[in-house]
């Protein structure tokens, strides 16, 4: 009977042990899946719409999240201030740790910058910049050299002399700064050449039409335009066209299929700083994840390159491998 009873226990204490290594093994279990790391999420809010330029800077981002393992979003904003705020706050709904920004407005968007900081959302800008208030690192072309290289250009196409007029966009900080690298070259380097007029179009093609159409008639011996983005110039030049003034160059900045396209058919719209927006999105996610890793981070410069049609395909090429066509 004893050994019995003895048995019993024996057999009692086993399973009393199996079980508790059960409840172990759980609890190591849910300990490891806790301890598994998040994975970082990047957003991007673009203040316009979705140009070339704009596609390839988020192929350059996607990318980079691809190799680093990040979950990446983005969204255009398509010029429309309160569309990029209402942006930014679905992202931080959803979770994200890091903004990088392209405001359509550098002071405009200043509020809601300081607001993701209150809340230790860090946050950077690419391709244009802020004003107003500091951000972890910037990505960007440098925009005022990308104005003294248009200056240059048109400069010594013009032998030095001549009147010219410059189509821009005030609001942004990457044009504002290639529109007083352009300015400032003129007035240094070609005194024999006036500026004639400095009209802000907003970056839209269609007000750039009608301002140019309108500095064309007002000054019957212009010689050229300089438009500080894409939109800008590819106004300024269908408004050469529609006056039936293609003796007037047209100077731009961006590699937009419909500029390279111009530059390439030997028209009057003779030449772009183009930049290289794949690249810079690359760098802009790249540094946003190193700053989420605590790595020190820094300011970018992406190098921008005059296009004529000398060598025009080459960067028709390298956009078109880029966008996959």
């Amino acid at each position: 009977m004893k050994k019995r009873i003895a048995a019993i226990l024996v057999i009692c204490s086993l399973i009393i042990t199996a079980f508790a290594g059960c409840g172990t093994s759980s609890e190591a279990d849910t300990s490891k899946d806790s301890s598994k790391e998040k994975q970082m999420f990047v957003a991007f809010s673009a203040g316009y719409g979705k140009v070339q330029h704009w596609e390839l800077e988020m192929l350059g981002c996607e990318a980079a999240a691809k190799e680093l393992g990040v979950k990446f979003q983005y969204q255009f904003a398509d010029g429309n201030e309160q569309k990029q705020v209402a942006d930014i706050e679905n992202f931080v709904q959803m979770g994200m740790d890091m903004l990088i920004v392209g405001p359509n407005n550098s002071e405009g968007i200043v509020p809601t910058v300081n607001e993701l900081k209150s809340k230790d959302i860090p946050v950077m800008t690419s391709d244009i910049g802020i004003t107003g208030t500091d951000v972890v690192a910037h990505v960007a072309s440098d925009n005022y050299q990308i104005g003294v290289k248009a200056a240059e250009y048109l400069g010594k196409l013009l032998d030095g002399k001549g009147k010219i007029a410059v189509v821009g966009w005030s609001a942004a900080s990457a044009t504002k700064e290639r529109e007083k690298g352009f300015v400032d070259t003129i007035a240094s380097k070609y005194p024999g050449i006036e500026i004639v007029a400095n009209q802000d179009v907003g970056g839209n093609r269609n007000t750039s039409l009608e301002k140019s159409e309108n500095i064309i008639e007002a000054n019957k011996d212009l010689n050229a335009i300089f438009g500080s983005n894409a939109e800008n110039a590819l106004g300024a030049y269908a408004a050469t066209q529609a006056v039936n003034r293609k003796d007037i160059y047209v100077v731009s900045v961006d590699s937009d299929s419909e500029v390279m396209k111009a530059i390439a058919d030997n028209t009057n719209l003779k030449a772009t700083i183009a930049q290289n927006p794949y690249e810079m999105g690359y760098q802009a996610l790249t540094t946003a994840v190193k700053h989420l890793k605590g790595e020190a981070v820094k300011n970018i410069a992406i190098d921008a390159e005059l296009v004529t049609i000398d060598n025009v395909q080459k960067i028709i090429d390298r956009d078109q491998k880029y966008l996959g066509k």
